[in-house]
C-alpha cells in the first residue's frame, strides 16, 4: 500500500496507485507482471534491454515474471541510496534494478568494460529523494520517483541517440525527462490522470516542452483554463 506508508516522515501524502497497489495476492501480482512484460517484449525490438525496478519485498514475483516473458536476466543492479527509508527491523537503503534482455539479437552495449570511457558496475550510487537537498521536493510528485541522473545513465548504457525509450509506468515522467536530456525519443504510458498532469508540468518546466491534446490541438494550459473556469 502507498497511502499512509510513503512520504517524507508524514509531511507528504500520496494516494494509492490505480492498480497493483497492494490489493493483489502474490500470484495475482505475478500474473499482472507477466502480462505487462509479455506486452513489452512483443512491442520491443529484438535485443532490447528492459530495466525493471522493484524493492526487496517482490523479488520473487519480478524474477518469475521476467523469466516467463523475457529471454535472459542480464544482471541485477542495486540502487544504493545515501540514507535509509522507513522500516521495521532494518531501514531499506537500496532498490533493485532487474536488467532483462528481450529476444536473442545482440543488445546495445555502450559500456564494454570502460571502452567508451564509462565506468559502470551493478551498484548504482545516487541520492534518494528522501534526502535533504534541492531534489527533495520531487518526493511530493510521486511515491516512487527516481533520480533523473540514474535513469539517464541507464539509458546511455543500452541505447543510441535518437533511439526510442519506453516507460510503461511513466509515473512522474522521470524517464521522459532523462530521454530528452540524452537525445533519445521518450514514450510514456500512464493510467492515472493525476500523474499525467504531473508529467506534462515537469516536461514543461524542466525540458521546455509544450503538450497539446491530440485531436484538438489545444495546449495543456488552454485546456486547464477551460476546465477550471
Amino acid at each position: 500500500p502507498i497511502a499512509g506508508h510513503v512520504g517524507g516522515l508524514g509531511s507528504v501524502q500520496h494516494r494509492e496507485f490505480a492498480m497493483a497497489s497492494g490489493e493483489m495476492s502474490q500470484s495475482e501480482f505475478t500474473a499482472f507482471l507477466v502480462s505487462v512484460f509479455a506486452h513489452l517484449a512483443e512491442l520491443s525490438v529484438d535485443g532490447s534491454i528492459p530495466f525493471q525496478c522493484m524493492d526487496w519485498r517482490h523479488v520473487d514475483e519480478i524474477l518469475q515474471a521476467g523469466r516467463n516473458a523475457y529471454h535472459e536476466l542480464k544482471n541485477i543492479c542495486v540502487w544504493a541510496k545515501n540514507n535509509g527509508g522507513m522500516g521495521s527491523l532494518y531501514r531499506s537503503q537500496h532498490e533493485f534494478v532487474f536488467v532483462f534482455k528481450s529476444g536473442t539479437n545482440p543488445h546495445i552495449n555502450n559500456v564494454e568494460l570502460g571502452k567508451h570511457g564509462r565506468y559502470r558496475t551493478n551498484v548504482w550510487s545516487y541520492a534518494g529523494v528522501n534526502s535533504f537537498g534541492t531534489d527533495r521536493s520531487d518526493l511530493a510528485l510521486h511515491p516512487t520517483v527516481k533520480p533523473v541522473a540514474l535513469v539517464a545513465d541507464a539509458i546511455r548504457d543500452c541505447s543510441h541517440r535518437k533511439g526510442i525509450v519506453l516507460d510503461a509506468f511513466a509515473g512522474s515522467g522521470t524517464t521522459l525527462i532523462a530521454a530528452e536530456r540524452t537525445g533519445r525519443r521518450g514514450y510514456g504510458i500512464e493510467i492515472d490522470p493525476l500523474y499525467c498532469d504531473v508529467i506534462i508540468r515537469r516536461l514543461r518546466t524542466v525540458c521546455r516542452l509544450e503538450a497539446t491534446l491530440e485531436g484538438v490541438g489545444k495546449s495543456f494550459q488552454g485546456i486547464q483554463a477551460e476546465r477550471t473556469g
